[in-house]
């Protein structure tokens, strides 16, 4: 009898080799997918497994931001990373629940556009370079914090999700 992956180690797509920028937007597409349909006790799970290192990445390639700009959001130095790739290590803790909340955060994005979009108007809508911009921004209802900066902890994550929610009833971001 063979054993059955955990969500949390099946939730990590495994990558054998180098992949391209669009195979890395594609993963990151497929991950928003997932975390929209997955429990949040698996979510958990995945998080406590161990966030890979090639998320870094697969969140550039997906946002068009230099892994440069995804390594400071998420709180990891360079030389953290190579460490870790090199000892075939996932993220820092911290790190590995940033990149979680950057997830949730785009499928929220994904949900609100879904529920209140024209289908049509969406297939031209680049939702990952939008939500690049927007992470950056410094927003009045933040206190003047930008959502990158509000995603190290899970209050401010709330406030960020909260952002998006009242965004979709026409409410001021």
């Amino acid at each position: 009898m063979s054993a059955v992956p955990s969500p949390a180690t099946s939730f990590w797509p495994t990558f054998r080799g180098h992949k391209s920028p669009g195979q890395q937007r594609s993963t990151f597409e497929t991950l928003v997918q997932e975390v929209l349909a997955t429990p949040e006790v698996d979510l958990y799970d995945a998080i406590e497994a161990g966030v890979p290192t090639y998320m870094v990445d697969v969140i550039a390639a997906a946002t068009g931001e230099p892994a440069a700009d995804v390594m400071e959001f998420i709180g990891v130095s360079q030389t953290t990373l190579r460490r870790k790739v090199e000892a075939k290590e996932p993220l820092p803790d911290v790190a590995g629940h940033r990149v979680m909340a950057f997830l949730r955060v785009a499928a929220t994005l994904r949900r609100l556009l879904k529920e209140s979009g024209d289908p049509e108007q969406l297939t031209h809508f680049d939702q990952e370079a939008w939500l690049s911009q927007w992470m950056r921004q410094a927003l009045p209802e933040l206190g003047g914090k930008s959502p990158a900066e509000m995603l190290r902890n899970p209050e401010g994550q709330r406030a960020v999700e909260q952002v998006l929610e009242r965004m979709r009833g026409g409410l001021p971001a």
